[in-house]
């Protein structure tokens, strides 16, 4: 699907007013495709487990939650949860400190649970949230389920069991993923090269 950024008017950090220049890395059924496949991996080996919990990591993971979900099949319903969390902030770069404007969960202990972000960057967020998950609800299963995975900006040992995309050291908008919460409705994976 094409989108004339040319006719939107987004702002940078400093509140500017201008054209955004995103350059597409991954088109949408490029990107809806590979996520097909990830829900079969996820398929097989949470198949026969019972209740598995999936948790979305809002807000940048909510297309790809969406669609991920309604690619796994198993044997029983999936539940689904949400958490807020965040460490980029208006930036291009996490702040290396995790915000938690939204950590209230159920009782979910000792379930089989699928974490879903949009990125794992510098590993702070996933690490912090799995170690959460895991001393709070000691779960049977965990696993870690990230569109994109940039591990040339890792600053701790974090590594997801599924990921769509490994890519450079880029600053990816689109499909969920935003710049000061703007770009997250943009049907595609693309690079934010800058502001004029």
């Amino acid at each position: 699907m094409a989108v004339d950024l040319s006719k939107r008017v987004y702002k940078d950090a400093g509140g500017k007013a201008g054209t955004a220049h995103i350059k597409e890395l991954f088109s949408g059924e490029k990107v809806r495709a590979r996520i097909a496949e990830m829900g079969k991996e996820i398929s097989a080996d949470f198949q026969d487990l019972e209740r598995p919990v999936v948790i979305g990591v809002m807000k940048g993971a909510i297309f790809f939650l969406s669609d991920l979900m309604r690619n796994i099949d198993t044997k029983d319903p999936l539940q689904l949860e949400f958490v807020r969390l965040a460490s980029y902030g208006s930036a291009t770069e996490s702040s290396g400190v995790i915000q938690t404007p939204y950590l209230d969960l159920p009782n979910i202990a000792h379930r089989n649970i699928i974490v879903v972000e949009d990125i794992v960057d510098s590993g702070r967020t996933a690490k912090f949230f799995l170690e959460y998950l895991r001393g709070q609800f000691d779960p049977k299963t965990l696993k870690l389920a990230a569109l994109l995975d940039k591990p040339s900006r890792r600053a701790v040992e974090c590594k997801a069991d599924y990921v769509g995309f490994t890519i450079d050291d880029l600053f990816v908008v689109g499909y969920g993923l935003d710049y000061a919460e703007q770009f997250r409705e943009l049907p595609f994976l693309g690079e934010l090269v800058n502001f004029s």
